[in-house]
C-alpha cells in the first residue's frame, strides 16, 4: 500500500489572474524558455514537485551533507592516501554540476590520486555539456591542488575489460582503469526513473561505465512487467523491491567494485537542491528514495485530457529524452484520452535521439506500419538497445486516442511516429473544452521528475 502517496493541494496564485478574468495563464517549461497558454480556473489542475520552503543555497545544502553524514564518515578522512575513482554524471542530468564538483574537490585533497570519469553510459560523449563538466572538474582540481586525471566515458571505447557475468546473463564490460583504485566516490542526482525505479548512484556503474553490449543486455530487462518507476531492490517498502533492471545493475556494480567501498553524495533537485546526503551508497540511496516519494509522487485518478512538459531543457531536447516524462505520468491519462506533449525536440540527432544509433532504434521503431493496438507488440520483437523507449511510448500510443506533440520537429516526422503534430497549444485546449466544458485538464510542469500512481 503506497500510503505516503498523496494528491498535491493546488493553490491558485491570484496575482496572476486579472480582475474579472476567469482564465489562468500557465507558463510551461519548453526548451530553454517558457511557453504560455490559458485554461479556466475551474478546469485546471497543475501537478509539480512539492518543494519544501527554505532559503538555503546549494552550497549550504552540500556543505551540510558533507559535514553531517548519517554514518559520521567524513570524505576527507576516508580518501587519505587512497586512489579514488570519482564518478560524475553527464550533462543530460539537470543538476548543479559545478557546485557539486567543488564541494567534493575540497575534501579530496589528501587522496594520492583522483580519477574523474564522466559516466555517460550509452549517451554521446563529446557534447558541449560534457566538455563544460570537464572544465568544472579541471578548475576545481587545480584550485584544490589535486593529483588527478579526467575523461569522458565512451561505451564504444577500446579500453574496456570484462569483469564477470550477472545471474541474468549480462556480461559486464567496464572501463579498465577502475580496477586500479581503492574506493569509489559518486555524485548522484536522484529522481524517478521510468524503468529502473529511481535514478541513483548505482546507475553510474551500469550503464554509466559500461560497454554498449552490456547496457543493451541490461536494458532488455526493461521490457519485463516489473521494470517500472517506484520499484527498486533497496526501496524501504518490501512490496516495491522487485525490479529486474535494477537488480541486474546492483549485481554489475558489485562485480565492478569487487568489494571496494562506494561512497555517494546523493542530491535531489535540479537548479535548486532540496536535499543532499553523503555516506555509504545503500544508506544514502534509501534516504533519497524516501525524499523522492514524499516530494514527487502522486496518487491520481486518470483524466481525459492531460498536458505534459518534461521540464524543459535538457529533459526535452529530443523526443527520445522527452518520452521519459510522458511515461512517468502515463497513469494520469484515461484509456482513449488525449495527451499534449510539450517538448522542443531541437537538440541531439535531428531532435529525435542523442545519437544516430539511438534515433534508428528508438524513432525508426515507432514508424513501422502497424495499426493502433498492435504497435507495442511488434516493437517488442528483436530487441536492440533504445527500443525499450519505443516500446514504452508505443504502449501509450496503443492505449490513448491520440498524443499531440508541440515541438520543433517537422509535421511529417511526427506523424510517422503515430503522433499528432500541433503548432497551437491553445487551439487544442479550446477544442477539449468545447467537447466537455466541465472537464478537468491535468497539467504536469516537470514530468521527468514525477511519478504518478493510479488511484
Amino acid at each position: 500500500m503506497n500510503h505516503f502517496l498523496t494528491k498535491q493541494k493546488i493553490t491558485v496564485d491570484l496575482s496572476k489572474i486579472k480582475k474579472g478574468e476567469a482564465k489562468l495563464k500557465i507558463d510551461l517549461p519548453y526548451g530553454k524558455k517558457n511557453i504560455s497558454f490559458t485554461i479556466p480556473d475551474d478546469n485546471l489542475q497543475v501537478i509539480k514537485p512539492k518543494v519544501p520552503s527554505f532559503s538555503k543555497t546549494n552550497e549550504e545544502v552540500l556543505e551540510e551533507a558533507f559535514n553531517n553524514p548519517p554514518g559520521k564518515v567524513r570524505l576527507e578522512e576516508i580518501v587519505e592516501g587512497k586512489r579514488v575513482c570519482a564518478l560524475v554524471e553527464d550533462s543530460t542530468r539537470g543538476q548543479p554540476h559545478a557546485q557539486q564538483i567543488e564541494a567534493a574537490a575540497k575534501r579530496l585533497k589528501k587522496a594520492s590520486f583522483v580519477q574523474y570519469i564522466i559516466t555517460t553510459g550509452s549517451h554521446s560523449p563529446q557534447t558541449e555539456g560534457n566538455l563544460k563538466i570537464v572544465e568544472y572538474i579541471k578548475n576545481s582540481a587545480r584550485k584544490n591542488n589535486l593529483n588527478y586525471d579526467v575523461f569522458i566515458h565512451s561505451c564504444e571505447s577500446e579500453n574496456l575489460i570484462e569483469v564477470g557475468v550477472t545471474s541474468r546473463g549480462t556480461r559486464v564490460v567496464v572501463e579498465k582503469c577502475v580496477m586500479d583504485v581503492d574506493l569509489f566516490f559518486v555524485t548522484a542526482n536522484m529522481k524517478n526513473h521510468y524503468f529502473a525505479g529511481y535514478c541513483n548512484a548505482v546507475k553510474n556503474f551500469l550503464p554509466g561505465l559500461c560497454s554498449f553490449e552490456t547496457i543493451e543486455q541490461n536494458h532488455k530487462l526493461a521490457l519485463e512487467e516489473n521494470a517500472i518507476f517506484g520499484h527498486h531492490p533497496w526501496h524501504p517498502d518490501p512490496e516495491r523491491r522487485n525490479n529486474p533492471v535494477s537488480e541486474d545493475m546492483i549485481e554489475a556494480m558489485n562485480l565492478i567494485t569487487g568489494g571496494k567501498p562506494v561512497y555517494v553524495l546523493a542530491t535531489v533537485g535540479s537548479k535548486n537542491l532540496i536535499w543532499a546526503s553523503f555516506g555509504e551508497i545503500k544508506t544514502v540511496t534509501v534516504e533519497g528514495m524516501k525524499i523522492i516519494d514524499k516530494t514527487t509522487s502522486f496518487h491520481l485518478a486518470p483524466s481525459k485530457y492531460v498536458i505534459v512538459s518534461p521540464g524543459g531543457y535538457p529533459g526535452d531536447e529530443t523526443l527520445y529524452i522527452a518520452q521519459r516524462g510522458l511515461d512517468l505520468v502515463k497513469n494520469a491519462i484515461e484509456d482513449n484520452g488525449e495527451v499534449l506533449l510539450v517538448a522542443s525536440c531541437n537538440g541531439g540527432y535531428k531532435g529525435l535521439g542523442p545519437s544516430e544509433k539511438a534515433k534508428r532504434f528508438f524513432y525508426d521503431s515507432l514508424t513501422i506500419d502497424k495499426p493502433k493496438g498492435k504497435l507495442a507488440k511488434e516493437i517488442k520483437k528483436g530487441y536492440r538497445l533504445f527500443k525499450q523507449k519505443a516500446y514504452k511510448l508505443a504502449e501509450i500510443v496503443d492505449r490513448v486516442d491520440r498524443i499531440w506533440l508541440y515541438s520543433e520537429l517537422d509535421d511529417e516526422v511526427v506523424k510517422k511516429a503515430h503522433l499528432y503534430p500541433t503548432h497551437n497549444i491553445q487551439k487544442i485546449i479550446d477544442g477539449w473544452l468545447e467537447k466537455d466544458p466541465t472537464t478537468k485538464i491535468l497539467v504536469f510542469k516537470e514530468a521527468n521528475k514525477l511519478a504518478v500512481y493510479a488511484k
